[in-house]
């Protein structure tokens, strides 16, 4: 992705843009590293639960399949709406399930 690309991306979804002020470049580039942690945390997760309940259901293991599906769509519950980064009173909504990562090589 150029750095064009995610700004104007970014710019588009900030919520904290008062009076016409942009936000400077090295908070742009804070609440888009931030929006990547999160969403690295957000995928390796879900990818952990999904193994473990995977495992569950080879094992034929009931209840660690019911308790693992019980706790995976309590988190996943907090992610619905998604969740909000913030940098220097600027705030980005960044919703997981429709974000597309396309990385240039």
């Amino acid at each position: 992705m150029t750095a064009s690309t995610y700004e104007s991306e970014l710019f588009e979804k900030l919520k904290g843009i008062r009076k016409g002020y942009r936000a400077p470049r090295q908070v742009l580039q804070a609440l888009y590293a931030r929006m990547m942690l999160e969403y690295s945390v957000y995928e390796f997760t879900k990818a952990r639960f999904k193994r473990l309940i995977d495992e569950a259901l080879d094992a034929r293991d009931k209840k660690r399949f019911d308790m693992l599906s019980q706790q995976y769509n309590e988190w996943l519950a907090q992610y619905r709406s998604g969740c909000t980064v913030s940098e220097h009173g600027y705030e980005m909504e960044c919703n997981f399930e429709d974000m597309k990562i396309n990385i240039d090589s």
